[in-house]
This record gives structure tokens, sequence and C-alpha cells, in this order.
């Protein structure tokens, strides 16, 4: 059932921000202020989302996914538009958190509620908001919402364990394989060259959206 899948999946959530909040953490590209005003919103709002899948048909939750997941893909494109359109001269601008906490609370709380509801992590939603809203850099953003979305992430996971909403043998060799590809996804991240991770993200989203999409036909 799409709310088993839900909960499920924030084990993988959880493995792979840990390992790869690391690797960002180790080369300077986290924004602690930030990931911890994000990371705290977003707690508050993830038990609810979690709860809300209790009243959800399992359709209407996939057919839910299937829409954010599409009309997520184009956000990753917006977010390196973003980026450019911000530099000048070659130089990024400061970026204070405590003079952006509106907006920083404002996504956490859309985040939390998702990542409860739809199981999934702060790349899909808080990455390219947090690009929009700040001028930190790329790295800087990934790096940021992957730490963000820890805390949020293990309270939604505790409250789907208790609902019953984590099967724990794939649970398990999620928590192995993701522990194991966010090391080595992480360091290729920081190096990736300009646009490359924008167009993987961007057709990896359109693709999952559309077999989504086919699932709910069968």
């Amino acid at each position: 059932p799409q709310r088993v899948v839900s909960g499920t999946s924030l084990v993988a959530v959880v493995s792979t921000a840990v390992g790869s909040a690391r690797t960002f953490g180790s080369e300077n590209l986290v924004d602690a202020r930030a990931a911890g005003i994000l990371g705290a919103s977003a707690m508050v709002s993830a038990p609810f989302g979690a709860r809300l899948t209790a009243r959800m048909n399992c359709d209407a939750l996939r057919r839910m996914l299937a829409y954010f997941l599409m009309v997520s893909a184009p956000l990753v494109p917006a977010k390196a538009l973003a980026f450019r359109s911000r530099k000048e001269d070659g130089v990024e601008k400061e970026f204070d958190a405590m003079e952006a906490v509106p907006q920083l609370v404002a996504i956490g709380v859309t985040a939390g509620t998702a990542s409860g509801l739809l199981g999934i992590g702060g790349g899909t939603l808080v990455t390219p908001l947090l690009a929009m809203a700040t001028p930190l850099s790329q790295a800087a953003v990934i790096g940021t919402s992957l730490l963000a979305m820890i805390p949020p992430s293990v309270v939604a996971l505790g409250t789907h364990y208790r609902m019953g909403n984590v099967e724990p043998r794939i649970a398990a060799a999620l928590a192995l394989g993701t522990a194991l590809g966010s090391s080595v996804g992480s360091s290729l991240a920081v190096d990736a060259p300009r646009g490359f991770l924008e167009g993987v993200f961007f057709f990896g989203m359109l693709f999952l959206s559309n077999r989504t999409f086919r699932a709910l036909k069968k």
C-alpha cells in the first residue's frame, strides 16, 4: 500500500541524508543555521503529514505522488537559472540565515508535511526552493537541504512506524543500499559539471512520475 511505501521510503531518506551531509559538511558546504531553522520547522509539520496518510485512499495518495514528481521536475532547471542570475561579476552574495527566517520556516513547514505524507527527502522540494530564496551556492544548497531534513525525516519515520507503515525487511535493505550509494553520490556531486545533476534529476523525476501514473492505470 502507498502509505507503507511512504513510511518505508523515509528509511532511505534518513540514511542518504546522514551519509551525504557528512561529505558536504567536510567541504564546508553546509549552512548550519539555515539547516537548523529548516529542520526545526519541518519537525513540527512532518508528523502531521504522516498522520494524513491514514485518512487518504492509497490510490489518491499515489496519484498525489505522481503529480508531485511531475510538478517538481521543472523546479530543478528553475533552480539552475536562479543560481546563474544571482551571480554578479562571479561573486556570490553573502547570506545571513537570521535575515531569512520567515522564508526558511515556510520552506521547512512545507517540506516537513510533504516528507511525512509522501516519504520524500529534501532534494525534491527543499533544494529548489532554498536555491530561489537564498544566495547560497548550488553545492551549499544541497548540503544544507540534506542536513536540514534529517530530524524531520526521523520524526516522520517514527510516526509511520507507530502506525504500522514501515516494512522492516525492505527498510533494512534500503538502509544498506543508500548508505553505500550516498557516500559515492555525494562525492561525485561536489565536483559534478554544471547542468549535469539538474538534467539527471529533471528526467528522472519525469520518468518516475510516468511510471507512477502507469501503475495507477493498471
